[in-house]
């Protein structure tokens, strides 16, 4: 069972791009990062620190260029930002930098290790959850329910992505407030298209169809790199996922999971089915 610590802060956006999946944090002390393992000294020294909100995938506001459905991709933004009390929010014209805010709120964070990017992968806390800075706690104790990584997710404000390192407990509570969100057609899940959509070009990426941004990130991709759409089944394929299943079958890629006819493209598989492997 992995060991998440707990450490208090404040919550940063002006002069930075956060989404619905990520913020800068910066410890009230700087001690508390002696708990992880860091690639480098200057991901270490860094007082505000990028984070990667775990379980959970916003969509692209600024993904190369494009972006996905920005009334949903802010909706998650800025709901993200009203949990942690940050008001006064000013985005620059492209709505991919905040220019002014009313920031470094408290909160907390529980982390039990940092990606390959030096971002602590991390739980997101109000000021009111009952924890305690330092302390070192397991999924077992955790409030998952109090974080706002479940409260997104519940809300429908986000797709659940989930790798072969989330924690089983907390990916098991996130699914379960995901398929009721899918049930009832809350927020994203009234127009999600990920199982069946038909792909005719970017415009239909980032205008009409509403899909999980794992999979809109290869998309784009793919566009950026062929001009030959029947290329498309063979470019899938050469992405090794080394994907699991919540069931434990294995699976080389998300074309694994694709059906491609054409131009259409089906993904029956549920999104919070899929455990990818952290790169």
């Amino acid at each position: 069972m992995a060991q998440y610590k707990i450490i208090a802060g404040t919550f940063h956006v002006k002069g930075f791009q956060p989404d619905g999946d990520s913020i800068r944090f910066q410890a009230n002390k700087p001690e508390n990062w002696d708990f992880f393992e860091w690639e480098s000294a200057v991901d270490k020294a860094s007082k505000k620190k990028q984070l990667r909100i775990e379980s959970i995938d916003a969509l692209e506001t600024h993904y190369e260029g494009y972006h996905q459905s920005r009334a949903f991709a802010i909706a998650a933004l800025e709901s993200l930002l009203d949990m942690l009390n940050i008001k006064s929010v000013t985005y620059s014209l492209s709505m991919t930098q905040v220019v002014d805010a009313d920031d470094g709120k408290p909160g907390f964070i529980a982390s039990a290790s940092t990606d390959r990017f030096g971002r602590p992968v991390s739980y997101v806390f109000p000021k009111s959850a009952n924890l305690t800075d330092g302390t070192i706690m397991d999924s077992a104790s955790m409030p998952i329910e109090d974080s706002l990584n479940f409260q997104l997710a519940r809300e429908g404000l986000v797709y659940p992505t989930f790798y072969t390192t989330t924690d089983r407990i907390f990916a098991e509570k996130i699914r379960a407030v995901v398929t009721r969100a899918r049930k009832t057609k809350r927020g994203i899940w009234s127009i999600d298209r990920t199982p069946d959509f038909t792909l005719l070009d970017m415009r239909t990426l980032q205008e009409d169809v509403l899909v999980m941004p794992k999979l809109f990130r290869r998309l784009v991709s793919f566009f950026d790199n062929y001009s030959d759409f029947g290329k498309l089944e063979e470019y899938m394929k050469k992405q090794r996922d080394n994907l699991v299943l919540w069931d434990g079958t294995k699976k080389k890629s998300m074309a694994d999971l694709m059906k491609i006819t054409g131009r259409r493209l089906q993904m029956k598989t549920p999104v919070e089915d899929i455990l990818f492997s952290p790169k």
